[in-house]
C-alpha cells in the first residue's frame, strides 16, 4: 500500500498559517444545497495541508484562511471558502 505524507510548517504567532503550494486547483461548487469539491491530485493535497496547518496544536481558535478565486488552489470558477480553527 501507498502512504501519502503532507508535512506543513508549525504554526507561529508572528507569520500565522501557512501550508506551501503545490500548485494544483480546486473547485469548489454548491449545487442543491450540497458543497462540492473538485480537485486534481496536487490541489487535493494543497487543500490537506490548509487543514493540517489550521489542526497545528499551536494554532488558536479562529486562526482561519481565506482561499478566493484564482488564488491556489482555487480555480478561478470556484466559490469562495474560508477554512477556520474551532
Amino acid at each position: 500500500m501507498t502512504e501519502n505524507v503532507l508535512s506543513v510548517p508549525a504554526y507561529s504567532s508572528q507569520t500565522g498559517v501557512i501550508a506551501p503550494a503545490e500548485g494544483g486547483t480546486v473547485t469548489i461548487e454548491i449545487r442543491d444545497g450540497s458543497v462540492e469539491i473538485f480537485g486534481d491530485p496536487a490541489g487535493l493535497r494543497d487543500l490537506a495541508r490548509w487543514c493540517l496547518a489550521l489542526s497545528d496544536t499551536q494554532a488558536p481558535a479562529g486562526a482561519h484562511i481565506h482561499l478566493d478565486p484564482g488564488t491556489i488552489p482555487l480555480a478561478v470558477e470556484s466559490v469562495s471558502l474560508m477554512l477556520a480553527r474551532r
